[in-house]
């Protein structure tokens, strides 16, 4: 694919300029519909006699429809969407990414999504359709798959859609319920994802900040237990990454936790896990659900975290894995390898 990229560049320049400036109509009319011509060509920064003639053509192939409420795409523009996913990546020369960061982290396969999620919210919502496409393609008869919670999570819930070939698979929450937005909790998005592509689920309906001698009692009790063991039996987790300050205000650990966590250099965290720059783990909440011991005998694990500002979290936690599966965003691709140095 690279090769033919270059090729193009070398032969037809002006084409791969459209390829993308299509692409980014998609992606804008997929987020926004319904949209207006006005609105597409200052999110594109182009003309918008410019973006009404592209607009055009786009409709007379079939992939848009233009309504008097605004612009939508139709069910034939979405699968080129999904297509020009697989191809973006080489005309932004993100591959060279991808494989620096597979080398560095010994990673199994990495996937790179134009822009930065910290500063742009669609980059987020990119991150999320990216995530569950490849969530869809990985799954398999009688998959169990596991769901953290978080923003990131919530918008691969929201991104996924389509029933599944795959047959009895079930999704679970893989923590118990953490402080912040309901969409955001693990109990809602693994709930949504099921739906969506007509899947099973279960929920474990117990807070993931319990701690001491009530911790123990309710792990005792059987139904508990059962589910539980249930998670613990998963195939595939899908897990976020935070930054280890704001996950410990959002689990509301105390004042004295946060000036632990920063005397011992925790930088980012995972599935209740905190880790240092090294990836070395330097505290552990206690909660419910999956251990991170855990992760070694499951067939997938897929990170879904991006921005400039998680660069450093993601590359703790990537530091102690040193395989599965990361998809991110360039400037948070960037940032980590330029830590990497």
């Amino acid at each position: 694919m690279q090769n033919l990229v270059l090729i193009l560049e070398r032969i037809a320049p002006e084409a791969l300029h459209t390829v993308k400036l299509r692409y980014h109509i998609l992606r804008i009319v997929c987020h926004h519909e319904p949209v207006g011509r006005r609105q597409v060509a200052n999110k594109i920064g182009c003309s918008e006699r410019k973006a009404r003639t592209e607009i055009e053509d786009l409709r007379e192939k079939g992939f848009l429809t233009v309504a008097s409420s605004g612009i939508y795409l139709t069910d034939y523009g979405r699968e080129l969407l999904e297509e020009g996913d697989q191809v973006i990546p080489y005309l932004e020369n993100l591959s060279i990414l991808v494989e620096r960061l597979k080398h560095e982290f010994s990673l199994e396969e990495a996937v790179v999504v134009p822009g930065d999620s910290y500063r742009d919210p669609y980059a987020k919502k990119d991150l999320g359709r990216f995530a569950a496409r490849y969530l869809k393609e990985s799954l398999f008869d009688g998959c169990r798959v596991a769901v953290t919670g978080g923003s990131t999570l919530a918008e691969v819930a929201e991104a996924i859609s389509g029933k599944v070939a795959a047959r009895g698979v079930i999704i679970l929450p893989s923590r118990g319920g953490v402080g912040g937005e309901l969409d955001e909790q693990a109990n809602v998005v693994a709930a949504r994802i099921a739906k969506e592509i007509g899947a099973d689920y279960r929920m474990l309906y117990v807070p993931d900040n319990l701690e001491g001698e009530l911790l123990e009692t309710i792990c005792q009790e059987p139904t508990i237990n059962e589910m539980v063991q249930l998670i613990k039996s998963c195939h595939i987790l899908v897990h976020g990454i935070g930054c280890a300050q704001e996950m410990a205000t959002r689990r509301g650990m105390s004042s004295a936790s946060h000036r632990m966590l920063k005397e011992r250099g925790a930088v980012g965290e995972a599935i209740r896990y905190y880790f240092n720059a090294k990836g070395e783990i330097v505290h552990c909440h206690p909660g419910i659900g999956l251990e991170f011991s855990d992760l070694e005998h499951l067939d997938k694990v897929i990170a879904v975290a991006g921005g400039s500002n998680k660069a450093e979290a993601i590359a703790a936690v990537l530091r102690n894995r040193k395989r599965g599966v990361l998809i991110t965003d360039e400037a948070a691709a960037r940032k980590i390898l330029s830590l990497e140095g």
